[in-house]
């Protein structure tokens, strides 16, 4: 934008040069045609044997020189001058002074004539002292039998002097000459005042554009800046850093992303430093009971057959209560993590082989589904997992003779994937915390505490949810909710 700005006055410069050299080279045309016809009227006058002074041909040229502002003279084979339109002054009044900050554009434009007019053979800066119209170029190439042409710059009063010449014959010889003088003064004012326009209009934008340039680069650098300050914060390792969000359209949307990113990076540290706390505290109270254990044996507790059998048993119980643990922890930690593509899952051959791993005669595990299911978008083996932990909690804890249920309903753009026991259910005062990881109101029946969070990380990982429907009694409902068609949002 800033280009375009400087541009679009410069362009109007540019155009108003070559605009000046067009109108220079049609004064020069004019002046050309002038003599022509004045050579005509000189040679009729001539050849009828007039004299070239008679009041007549005075009386055209002079009115010819009032109209056009220019001056014509007509000269002898001897360069004397015979008729002068300006004999007692310019017919059409003194021309006036021209403005004092015209002589530069007076030099530039006699420059621009010199190179861009071929029929203006040379330039001068002779100023007022010209040499004798016997010895001026274009006369002697005129007497010659040359039509001439001539640019000259008066110094005293600063302006662009067109001469042209054209010679007059008769019966074959040169004669003498018509000599064509015009000043350039009227136009290149007008010209000057356009330039001075686009000039002001040039200097202007020019403000303008730095103007609007500083209060850009501020509005775009300040809130850069302060974005750039928090990332040195956050990567130094302060947790408690208010991200700006600041600027506008482009600037402010970056500064939510990188609001938003560094929420997601805080919630990810603090989940991974309550993972750890959260691992440690579980694997201490087995690693404690070994660590006990191998001690009392190692005391003589291994005397006793029966002592030594108990703290055994114990020992390997903790251990296996570890494996469990250290399974369902990468098992966990695999489905957070995992990059592997989402692909059509279908959903009635993954609740048939459920079934057939956990089916037992009490209690059995029913299916209510719809005849037909649309295909599922997700990581089938997940899915399974997800499924399969909700359907092996609620065997665990339906009372014998009632059966568990996994139900499908359909919605417009959802699947619901609900599965039910008759047990006691959920306490009040655990729904809150139910996916929470390693809670367990089974440690008695190995429970690890994680099924649940693997459900919930399964349903979230597809861009679902899993919710403990509690207005269900007896036992307890969980549902799996899932978009229909969509890919979901793969977590890290």
């Amino acid at each position: 934008m800033n280009v375009l700005v400087l541009l679009v006055p410069w362009a109007g410069l540019e155009f108003a040069r070559i605009h000046e050299r067009q109108l220079l080279l049609s004064l020069e045309r004019d002046m050309r045609n002038q003599a022509v016809l004045a050579r005509e009227i000189a040679e009729d006058a001539i050849a009828s044997g007039r004299e070239l002074e008679s009041p007549r041909v005075m009386r055209i040229l002079v009115d010819a020189a009032r109209t056009t502002r220019t001056r014509v003279r007509v000269l002898d084979e001897r360069a004397v001058v015979r008729i002068d339109s300006h004999a007692w002054g310019p017919p059409e009044g003194p021309e006036p002074l021209p403005p004092t900050v015209v002589p530069q554009e007076i030099y530039d434009l006699s420059n621009d004539i010199r190179r861009s007019s071929a029929r203006v053979a040379r330039w001068s800066d002779e100023g007022d002292r010209w040499p004798l119209v016997a010895d001026r170029r274009e006369v002697r190439e005129a007497l010659a039998g040359r039509p001439s042409a001539y640019t000259r710059l008066r110094a005293e009063h600063p302006s662009v002097i067109l001469f042209v010449t054209e010679p007059i014959r008769h019966r074959g010889s040169v004669t003498g000459a018509i000599y064509v003088t015009r000043s350039t003064q009227p136009v290149l004012e007008e010209l000057y005042k356009i330039r001075a326009g686009l000039t002001v209009v040039m200097g202007v934008a020019v403000f303008l554009t730095a103007l609007l340039t500083l209060v850009l680069a501020w509005s775009i650098s300040r809130p850069l800046t302060r974005l750039a300050r928090a990332a040195r914060r956050i990567a130094a390792g302060e947790r408690d850093v208010v991200v700006p969000v600041g600027g506008s359209g482009e600037i402010r949307d970056l500064s939510h992303a990188f609001a938003t990113m560094t929420a997601e990076l805080d919630r990810r540290l603090r989940y991974i430093s309550e993972f750890a706390a959260d691992v440690a505290h579980e694997f201490k109270s087995p690693l404690t009971s070994i660590r006990g254990a191998a001690e009392l044996l190692g005391e003589g507790a291994s005397d006793d057959p029966e002592t030594r059998e108990r703290f055994l048993r114990n020992i390997q119980l903790d251990a296996d209560r570890l494996d469990r643990l250290v399974s369902r922890l990468l098992e966990l930690s695999r489905i957070e993590a995992s990059r592997e593509p989402m692909g059509d899952v279908d959903l009635a051959a993954l609740i048939t082989r459920v079934v057939e791993r956990t089916q037992s005669p009490d209690p059995r595990v029913e299916v209510h589904a719809p005849a037909t299911l649309p295909p599922l978008r997700g990581r089938e083996n997940d899915l399974e997992r997800a499924l399969l932990n909700l359907v092996e909690n609620a065997i665990r804890f339906s009372p014998p003779g009632r059966p568990v249920s996994i139900t499908i309903e359909l919605a417009r753009d959802a699947i619901h994937l609900a599965v039910r026991d008759h047990g006691s259910g959920v306490a009040p005062e655990h729904r809150a915390r139910i996916f929470e990881r390693f809670f367990t109101t089974d440690a008695e029946r190995n429970g690890t505490g994680l099924g649940l969070s693997i459900v919930k990380s399964v349903a979230e990982a597809h861009g679902g949810r899993v919710r403990l429907d509690e207005h269900t009694t007896p036992g307890a409902r969980f549902v799996i909710t899932l978009p229909l068609g969509a890919r979901g949002s793969v977590r890290a």
